[in-house]
């Protein structure tokens, strides 16, 4: 299955992603994939009311959302792929999804994190989680906004 956007954004569905990103690309199917956020009702629902009218969104774990992706039901979809973090994102890519281009989005500076871009804050096994999507041939790109230009991201990870 091919995604229309593959998206890093620890926050998951919300104005500038739901809006900006799905007007951009088309997508009418966003599927958020994080293994806690997806046992939350509560986030979920939240998740939920930030997805805009017309398009359709599932909050699921990785195993849920591989089993969604292989039973067909989202082939004709224009689907955006979310994931909060990059541990998410290898998992995916080691259960097969096929993904060529991911988009750094929003990675938030909590302690102890080292600044990759001015809105990209990565710990030292999410460091490791990102070389190891990118050591899989993966292209990867830092682009907060649909109308912002994209930053090679492998490049800058080859630099740490």
């Amino acid at each position: 299955m091919k995604f229309k956007l593959v998206r890093i954004d620890d926050r998951l569905i919300h104005g500038q992603v739901a809006l900006g990103w799905s007007r951009a690309k088309g997508i009418d199917t966003i599927l958020a994939v994080d293994d806690v956020v997806a046992k939350d009702k509560f986030q979920c629902s939240l998740l939920k009311m930030a997805t805009p009218p017309g398009v359709k969104s599932f909050i699921l774990t990785a195993d849920e959302a591989e089993q969604k992706v292989k039973d067909g039901t989202l082939e004709k979809k224009k689907i955006m792929l979310l994931v909060k973090g990059p541990e998410t994102l290898l998992k995916l890519v080691e259960k097969g999804f096929e993904i060529s281009e991911v988009n750094i989005g929003n990675m938030r500076s909590v302690g102890g994190k080292t600044k990759l871009l001015n809105y990209v804050y990565a710990s030292d096994s999410e460091i490791s989680f990102l070389k190891a999507i990118s050591a899989k041939g993966i292209k990867m790109y830092g682009q907060a906004v649909p109308d912002q230009s994209g930053v090679d991201f492998n490049e800058i990870l080859e630099k740490i």
